[in-house]
């Protein structure tokens, strides 16, 4: 099975869940230079692997993760008008447009992302109708019922916490290294009732933070904010 991996919560558990059932899985990572936590969830992905080596109740491989810089694949032109279509229409993160990108450049037919509970992808990842089906024709959601509660549960049952505590969830890492507090994960974290691993301090961050409230309250205007993204895309340097 081809998964994305980021050392995160719900792709460690995708990939956990593939392994305990006997399931090969090749992880694809695609680094992003401009990402802040970079370092770090690649520190999270070799803890776990290390893990995942040495427990000898996950019957599957985890072969060897496919790391490919962001910038060496091209952009698609016509993944790109669709995602610029599609956001016009409703909100939806940059990373599909380029993973879909990186699918299409390597032929990778499926690839599994581990989303949960998104109302877009909800509601229109099985669309056949443009421009939802050339972004979506590449993934499958095999999460996309799951909470974070879910998986929690299930990996208290069969004994998997202390892996899933090496995951790594934040985007903007401060200083210290500790989690923000305000990025989008971060504040799922919060939400879904997993505040435990958030320190004290960034739970501060969480209820003062001001930046994220606004970028919501664009994402409920698609117009606006797909101007937004063409004009960051005028002036991004890879």
């Amino acid at each position: 099975m081809d998964v994305l991996w980021t050392g995160g919560w719900d792709s460690t558990f995708r990939i956990l869940q593939h392994l305990f059932e006997g399931r090969d899985v090749k992880p694809h990572y695609i680094l992003d230079p401009g990402r802040p936590s970079t370092k770090r969830e690649i520190k999270a992905m070799k803890d776990l692997r290390e893990q995942f080596n040495a427990d000898h109740r996950l019957g599957g491989r985890l072969h060897e993760t496919r790391m490919v810089k962001k910038c060496s694949f091209p952009e698609d032109a016509r993944i790109r008008e669709a995602y610029q279509d599609l956001i016009r229409i409703r909100y939806i993160g940059e990373q599909y447009k380029w993973i879909a990108e990186y699918c299409k450049y390597f032929d990778l037919r499926r690839i599994e992302v581990s989303v949960l509970n998104n109302p877009l992808i909800l509601k229109y990842h099985i669309n056949k109708e443009y421009p939802f089906s050339v972004i979506f024709s590449y993934f499958e959601f095999p999460l996309i019922n799951y909470s974070k509660t879910d998986m929690k549960e299930w990996c208290e049952e069969n004994g998997f916490m202390g892996i899933m505590e090496l995951t790594w969830f934040c985007h903007t890492p401060r200083k210290s290294g500790m989690p923000c507090g305000v990025c989008h994960p971060c504040i799922t974290v919060m939400k879904e009732g997993m505040s435990g691993r958030m320190p004290f301090s960034s739970k501060i961050h969480y209820h003062l933070r001001i930046l994220p409230r606004i970028k919501d309250t664009l994402k409920r205007h698609p117009n606006i904010y797909a101007r937004l993204v063409a004009l960051k895309k005028k002036i991004e340097v890879c």
